[in-house]
């Protein structure tokens, strides 16, 4: 469904136009050589392959699914279950400059890596609280590196990767500067400062190069610039920070001093509206977003 509807941003800069609403069809319907039966019942993380394809994670189908460049569905991956390549509650997602799909297997208490055919090819981690083990894990990013950040949610850290190794850990459970409550997604910024979304504590966190602690912004409310169990965040490419400000029902754009750029919508299930969205990704002038509540992925435009 294709509509044009401009969405204002609540007195912030800004005007977006949204172009898109996927919703998959519940019927079954043929994608190359697989028979894909569901549509999205509760999408969560989106990420882009090198092909354009647009991927989405869909936890209570427990797979991945590749939309192409029309938004059409192109393949699937993963399955219920706990064998390599089958997924329990998959959230996080990310690809790397190698066209690896990261996956964060989120009830397995694990990662897993496919090509971009969605073909497995490894584990990283399991269930634990050792480093390189995962309570919950959620976000997950791969900086340009090759380093792999996961928000190891429920032990309250980000874990930093280089293949199966730890090199650093980000963070414990505490309400000092440098500690998270449920931190949901990470990433790198422009300096290489990584930035952590604390979302139980509603801020965005940023550490310098070496991991020392720098600042923070957010903090709990409904105001403009405050959030609300943030779940996901990107980076575009003006070093503009994306949060999906989950408990708010929208989504907020903001520079990396923490001023508020852009807030999107509100609650409800009509166009430009969100029912707790939880994941988001940029990519040139567009911006997709998990509309987890209302089973869709919405796709806006800058104008």
């Amino acid at each position: 469904m294709r509509r044009r509807s401009f969405l204002k941003t609540l007195g912030m800069a800004g005007t977006f136009c949204l172009i898109d609403i996927v919703r998959l069809p519940r019927s079954s319907y043929a994608a190359g050589n697989r028979r894909l039966t569901e549509g999205l019942k509760g999408p969560f993380d989106l990420a882009f392959d090198g092909t354009g394809n647009l991927l989405v994670t869909d936890p209570p189908s427990y797979t991945v699914t590749a939309l192409d460049r029309d938004l059409r569905p192109a393949w699937r991956l993963g399955g219920p279950g706990s064998a390599p390549g089958k997924l329990n509650f998959p959230k996080g997602l990310t690809v790397d400059v190698d066209g690896l799909i990261y996956v964060v297997d989120s009830n397995n208490g694990r990662v897993q890596i496919f090509d971009d055919k969605g073909a497995f090819k490894r584990v990283l981690g399991s269930i634990g609280s050792i480093g390189g083990s995962f309570a919950s894990p959620q976000g997950i990013h791969v900086d340009g590196q090759g380093r792999i950040l996961v928000a190891d949610t429920r032990n309250h850290r980000v874990q930093i990767f280089v293949g199966n190794d730890v090199i650093a850990v980000v963070g414990a459970l505490g309400d000092q500067d440098e500690e998270f409550r449920l931190p949901t997604a990470s990433t790198v910024g422009p300096a290489g400062e990584i930035i952590v979304l604390d979302s139980k504590h509603a801020l965005v966190k940023i550490f310098d190069k070496e991991l020392k602690f720098m600042g923070s912004f957010g903090g709990p409310g409904d105001a403009p610039g405050r959030l609300n169990m943030p779940q996901g965040m990107c980076l575009d490419d003006m070093g503009h920070l994306w949060v999906a400000d989950t408990n708010n029902h929208r989504i907020q754009e903001f520079g990396l001093d923490g001023s508020v750029i852009s807030v999107l919508g509100k609650k409800g299930s009509g166009p430009g509206e969100f029912s707790g969205p939880t994941g988001v990704v940029c990519r040139e002038d567009k911006v997709c977003v998990a509309d987890n509540g209302n089973g869709r992925i919405q796709v806006l435009m800058r104008k």
